[in-house]
């Protein structure tokens, strides 16, 4: 006899065969996955995929109606087709504007469980970089709300419940549960620090990733010691970049790669001897739990996991 596999609808905004290479997001991903094994998933994504990507595991529907009420209406009727035919269980949505809010308000229209993952830009409001959904008063009034009603709310680190609570927040049932990391890719590995000593940095090249703080930060290491900085990532800001480092002389010293397949990735960590995190806000940060999984020391901003890691790690 067949093992009896509730149903789950996931919607995301996107991270699904999208990105150079298919990576997407690649831990959300595995998450995905992962759960296929246990549950019957139907994943919506508010974002089209690349050509030629199949998933493998789940049914993938993708919703590409421009503007929100006509993606909303197509989204309900793709939902309404498949449970008439066969019911959900519970409907997850991972980021609260829009998928998280749309999973809570389908679950109280089909009487099931809703769950919704915070996912970083859902719990912030940066105005000097004009970064984070709740900057909105609108929209952080329907954040508030979807939180409220969810039956469950996941978050990566007990730093977005915080970020949550200082915006005014107040109510919702929240689990924190970060997401984790395969050992078997990104495994553990001594050595010694390398002289000139490495340092790596990988990120969108954008102002939220705070590269002008990494330069300056860098600079004041390269003037104590021998020092190399390689960066990972592409972005709207690379030019800028670019020419900081030109204005602060580093050029012989700092190299700059697009985004590598993942994995590559592990090959960089092992590499390195410490990665230098700027962030000006984090969800979790996946880059620094890859580091510490392969034995790389990370220095950082005290955002996302680095907030919640106990002081024995300072």
């Amino acid at each position: 006899m067949v093992p009896y596999k509730p149903r789950v609808a996931i919607l995301v905004p996107g991270g699904i065969g999208t990105g150079k290479f298919n990576t997407g997001i690649p831990v959300l991903q595995s998450i995905i996955q992962l759960l296929s094994e246990q549950f019957v998933l139907t994943v919506f994504q508010f974002h089209p995929v690349n050509p030629g990507y199949r998933a493998d595991g789940f049914e993938l529907q993708v919703i590409q109606n421009r503007g929100s009420l006509f993606r909303f209406m197509a989204f309900f009727f793709q939902f309404w087709r498949r449970h008439r035919v066969k019911k959900f269980y519970a409907v997850h949505g991972f980021l609260v504007w829009s998928p998280g809010f749309l999973a809570v308000l389908t679950a109280k229209i089909f009487n099931l469980k809703s769950v919704v993952s915070l996912l970083g830009s859902d719990t912030t409001s940066i105005p000097s970089i004009q970064y984070g959904q709740l900057m909105s008063p609108f929209r952080k009034q329907i954040i508030f709300w979807t939180l409220r009603q969810a039956h469950v709310t996941v978050s990566l680190t007990q730093y977005m419940i915080d970020l949550l609570k200082s915006q005014g927040f107040v109510g919702g049932n929240f689990k924190v549960i970060p997401w984790g990391i395969d050992q078997r890719v990104f495994n553990f590995k001594l050595k010694p620090i390398h002289s000139p000593a490495r340092f790596l940095h990988i990120g969108n090249l954008a102002p939220i990733k705070d590269q002008v703080s990494l330069l300056r930060v860098f600079k004041l290491i390269h003037d104590k010691i021998p020092s190399v900085l390689t960066i990972i990532g592409e972005g709207q800001m690379e030019s800028q970049i670019r020419k900081r480092i030109d204005e602060l002389g580093l050029q012989n010293f700092v190299t700059i790669h697009p985004q590598q397949p993942y994995e590559s990735m592990p090959a960089f960590f092992h590499n390195a001897d410490v990665v230098l995190h700027t962030s000006l806000s984090e969800g979790q940060s996946e880059v620094v739990t890859e580091a510490m999984s392969c034995g790389v020391m990370v220095c950082g901003t005290h955002v996302g996991l680095m907030n919640d890691l106990p002081e024995c790690c300072f």
